[in-house]
């Protein structure tokens, strides 16, 4: 007879007491399967039993059952481990959202960056297989993931808006930030050193956690990273952790509530220093799971004005396609007209545009009339080469001095 198993909260039965019940001896691969709803479920002393039984039962060369046997212990004992030093944040929403776009929900001021999908790839630079890229605030930094080409693994990449305004080449971060899995969803703090993204390798504790790594600026390269633990990371799938520095107000989203095709964002408010639980607070699995946030809160909390404050928040604009490339004076590059200083700066620029478009027509029809000289030599096209050449060096004095202009217009 098969047994139907329930395995969440009071409700359950042991499947050992089942087993002796009905006379049936569960194999390897149930107790593993018991273990592992077990652990789910934060029920670690159970699970450790499950997969004890479920090691004494295997065969020798089971190799399928072996080795998940080795992940589901060592994710085990990263959980408990966790589970002595979970963090004391107060969380003060949660969101049920749509999974697609989730990161649209965040509502982060310009300082924090831009959370944008796909779309905000510059053209021709990079081959993003996420949904998601993360933007600077000031518009000239990107992260994203994309396949590694020495591993295959998703790895966060990074490219530079340069001075002239095109974007260099995605260059992988450290492909040990992914520690034998993948990385995903990168979120860059202010400072340009304290990155946040999510990764399912040999650090996670099942699904995908959120991690933490600070970049050495001297060179770039990035210290060990650490896994946030709990209550940020659960045995299901955690994702992009961004902090909102100008309103102290941090979010995260997790699949740990099992809402389909809905995804759960919580809202909380970060610590300078780290602090956490007692390990023996009464309490101590229902933080770490999160099995109701209002746990979090002291008694008297209220954070009414702080949820109606970033709940007005715009997420920063997305990035619109470049008019133009020109970098000022004083080093700013400007893609948009709108970003201008003055209408004078606008006239200039639209001019020396038109100059410069022109020229470069003209210049690539040169360029084919001498293409088809050396193939065929006749006096008419010796001629209207020379014609175009007078015009294209006059063309090049004009538009200098738009350029000129421009400059002029810019510094007024």
């Amino acid at each position: 007879m098969k047994i139907t198993h329930i395995l969440r909260g009071s409700a359950f039965i042991s499947a050992v007491m089942l087993g002796s019940i009905t006379g049936h001896a569960q194999t390897a691969e149930e107790l593993l399967e018991s273990g592992r709803e077990a652990f789910l479920d934060y029920r670690f002393n159970e699970a450790s039993r499950f997969y004890g039984q479920a090691r004494a039962k295997a065969r020798k060369g089971d190799e399928d059952v072996a080795e998940r046997l080795s992940v589901y212990l060592r994710q085990l004992q990263q959980a408990e481990n966790f589970l002595g030093r979970v963090e004391a944040i107060e969380i003060i929403d949660s969101i049920a959202v749509p999974r697609d776009g989730f990161f649209s929900h965040y509502r982060l001021p310009s300082s924090s960056g831009r959370l944008g999908g796909k779309d905000q790839l510059p053209d021709g630079v990079g081959n993003a297989e996420s949904d998601y890229v993360f933007t600077s605030e000031r518009g000239n930094y990107k992260l994203w993931a994309q396949p590694s080409d020495s591993t295959g693994y998703m790895t966060l990449v990074e490219s530079s808006r340069l001075t002239d305004g095109s974007w260099s080449a995605p260059a992988e971060l450290d492909p040990e930030l992914g520690d034998e899995g993948d990385a995903i969803y990168p979120f860059m703090m202010a400072d340009g050193v304290t990155l946040y993204y999510a990764a399912n390798g040999e650090n996670s504790i099942g699904g995908y956690d959120i991690m933490v790594a600070t970049r050495d600026a001297s060179d770039g390269t990035f210290m060990q990273p650490s896994n946030l633990g709990f209550p940020y990371n659960s045995p299901y799938d955690d994702y992009l952790l961004a902090i909102d520095e100008l309103n102290n107000v941090g979010w995260w989203a997790t699949d740990r509530n099992n809402l389909d095709d809905m995804i759960t964002i919580y809202v909380f408010i970060p610590q300078e220093l780290r602090k956490n639980y007692p390990a023996d607070e009464e309490n101590i699995v229902e933080l770490a799971r999160i099995s109701d946030y209002m746990l979090s809160q002291p008694l008297d909390a209220d954070h009414n004005e702080l949820i109606d404050r970033i709940s007005a928040i715009r997420p920063a604009r997305e990035e619109k396609p470049s008019e133009f490339h020109l970098t000022g004076f004083d080093g700013r590059v400007y893609t948009r007209y709108e970003d201008l200083p003055s209408a004078a700066a606008r006239t200039a620029v639209r001019k020396y545009e038109s100059a410069r478009q022109q020229l470069e027509k003209n210049e690539k029809a040169l360029l084919s009339l001498r293409e088809n000289y050396s193939r065929r030599r006749s006096a008419e096209t010796g001629n209207r080469i020379a014609r175009a050449e007078q015009e294209i060096e006059a063309e090049r004095s004009e538009v200098n001095k738009l350029r000129s202009e421009v400059y002029r217009a810019l510094r007024q």
